[in-house]
């Protein structure tokens, strides 16, 4: 049981080893990380929080995403993540630049859209549009106006995260039905 704790901590880089020298002075010392982690009263937290993104992120948020979270830059790194699925909508369906939001996701995915999926049933369609409203108006929309605090839940910014990777990856599927008419003609 000590073996797999001592473990679990090196393996998050909480602790390491420094390899005995000639002279036999080898020891085991806490990290700059795990440090940190120690003096920060919801330090756990983070690091399960950080846990979560240790996947491979969607190429359009992984490299900018995970360093501002681990910065504890939580809302920016929510905020970032969402705006590139706004981002994303924009390109692929073509809107202007002044269509954001909302907006932007009721123009992209209305019947007749540029990102309606006419193989789907009408009811799922609906659900589509109402799933990249719902994140873009509920985490992506406050911070563009305010301040939002997920330095106490690190968590719920992790999922923010994890919300945008997937939807990025829905509009991957997008593009995907966008070019095939194209490369079969």
């Amino acid at each position: 049981m000590l073996t797999e704790a001592w473990d679990w901590l090196v393996a998050r880089g909480l602790i390491a080893s420094r390899h005995p020298s000639r002279n036999g002075d080898g020891h085991t010392f806490i990290t700059r990380r795990g440090n940190a982690l120690l003096k920060d009263v919801d330090g756990l937290e983070r690091l399960q929080a950080e846990r979560r993104l240790d996947v491979d992120l969607h190429p359009r948020i992984r490299d900018r995403i995970r360093p501002q979270f681990l910065l504890a830059e939580y809302e920016l790194a929510a905020f970032a993540a969402l705006r590139e699925v706004e981002i994303r909508v924009r390109e692929l369906s073509g809107a202007p630049e002044s269509l954001v939001g909302m907006k932007l996701m009721n123009e992209a995915f209305k019947e007749g859209g540029q990102l309606f999926d006419d193989s789907l049933d009408a009811g799922e369609s609906q659900a589509m549009m109402a799933l990249f409203r719902g994140a873009i108006g509920v985490f992506k929309n406050p911070p563009s106006h305010r301040a939002v605090d997920y330095g106490g839940d690190p968590v719920e910014a992790s999922e923010v995260v994890l919300l945008a990777d997937l939807l990025l990856r829905l509009l991957d599927q997008a593009q995907w039905r966008l070019e095939a008419p194209a490369a079969e003609g």
